[in-house]
Parts: structure tokens; sequence; C-alpha cells
């Protein structure tokens, strides 16, 4: 968990969501990628977030 944002951004790449890219292979991500093959990144519910904090507190469930 040294760097969470990079992390992040690796785990988005393998998952199809965005392209990933550090400074040395910027110039080959660029060259080759093709923005036909991402997916969308799927909606999201606050209350989902929401009902998994409750439950974590364990509050009630509404």
């Amino acid at each position: 968990m040294d760097n969470h944002q990079s992390e992040l951004a690796e785990e988005l790449a393998e998952r199809k969501f965005l392209f990933c890219a550090h400074p040395e292979t910027l110039k080959e991500t660029i060259l080759h990628m093709d923005l036909g093959s991402l997916l969308p990144y799927p909606l999201s519910s606050p209350m989902a977030v929401v009902q998994s904090i409750n439950k974590f507190l364990g509050f009630p469930d509404d």
C-alpha cells in the first residue's frame, strides 16, 4: 500500500476500464492503445455504500 493510486490504476487497467502508463511507458501505451477494447465503468449505488457502513457499525437494516 505504498502507492494506492498506482495500485488502483493498475487494477482498473487489468479490468479494461482504462489504460495505465508510467512516464517510461507513456509513449508506447498511447501508440498501441485500442480505445474500443475498454469497457464502460459500471454504475454504482450510493445506498450500497451506506448499507455496508451501517452493517459494519451494527445498525439495523432498513
